[in-house]
């Protein structure tokens, strides 16, 4: 399987082009990238990201239970070993979703933003019914209960293997990464941002951060580590890990495209 790249089968395949893109790019990203979001949908949205947040770091401990060092490695240091660069990798998505916790804090508190704004339920494209009480919507809640569904083992769901969930962290990470540099891409070069209704919280804060090279450099690391582990396995055929995975990547690119709110 060494010349099998499965994030490349999955980016590609014609039949999640029309998905893909709908989940990167909306009219919420629209305005957002336009300085025209308000501020009370900018708030509504992150609040329910940051649970999403929360909910990852618990993700990222249930992958790394699923590490499993070499015990004996001839010829070779453990560091510089497969499993030894995947714990890196989730080492620094716990570091980096702990950061961008902090972040979101301070950048809410800087503009004004609430991280417990009540909003629309979000449910694919009805948002008529409106929240009793802060907590996660409904495609909030199918994502956490995804994320979840990884958690650390042994008393984990056994049949949710590493793979799987790295083409989770990936699939969750790229969307990301796109969804901001489209966003990004709506705004004119040297756009002023006093007139923008969330006070500039996004085209000065926000968006630098989801679209930074560092950023850029973590998505290919997450691409590199699961094109690796996929390779690596050599219990199951490539057409079967090519099978289960584009279930587990159509699966995020519909949460993906449900957790944008529709907007006017």
């Amino acid at each position: 399987m060494s010349k099998f790249s499965i994030s490349e089968y999955l980016i590609s395949s014609p039949e999640i082009t029309d998905l893909y893109q709908r989940a990167t790019q909306c009219q919420f990203l629209t305005l957002a990238g336009q300085g025209q979001l308000p501020s009370d949908d900018l708030s509504q949205w992150l609040s329910q990201d940051r649970l999403y947040a929360q909910a990852y770091i618990r993700f990222i401990g249930g992958l790394i239970s699923r590490v499993q060092l070499p015990t004996k490695v001839a010829d070779q240091d453990t560091s510089n070993t497969l499993q030894w660069r995947i714990l890196s990798l989730l080492q620094s998505a716990l570091s980096g979703i702990m950061r961008e916790l902090q972040f979101f804090e301070e950048t809410a508190k800087k503009y004004g933003l609430d991280l417990e704004a009540l909003g629309p339920v979000a449910e694919g494209g009805n948002l008529t019914n409106k929240s009793a009480g802060f907590a996660p919507n409904k495609v909030t809640q199918d994502y956490i209960n995804l994320l979840d569904s990884f958690s650390a083992q042994p008393r984990g769901n056994l049949s949710k293997t590493l793979l799987d969930g790295l083409v989770v962290l990936w699939t969750t990470e790229k969307v990301y990464l796109d969804s901001w540099t489209y966003a990004k891409q709506q705004a004119p070069a040297n756009a002023d941002t006093k007139g923008d209704l969330d006070g500039g919280a996004l085209r000065k804060e926000f968006l630098p951060n989801w679209t930074s090279e560092e950023f850029h450099r973590f998505v290919k690391e997450c691409q590199e580590c699961l094109d690796a582990w996929a390779a690596f396995q050599d219990g199951d055929t490539e057409e079967v890990i090519a099978a289960a995975s584009m279930t587990i990547f159509k699966k995020v690119l519909v949460l993906e495209e449900s957790f944008w709110p529709t907007v006017a």
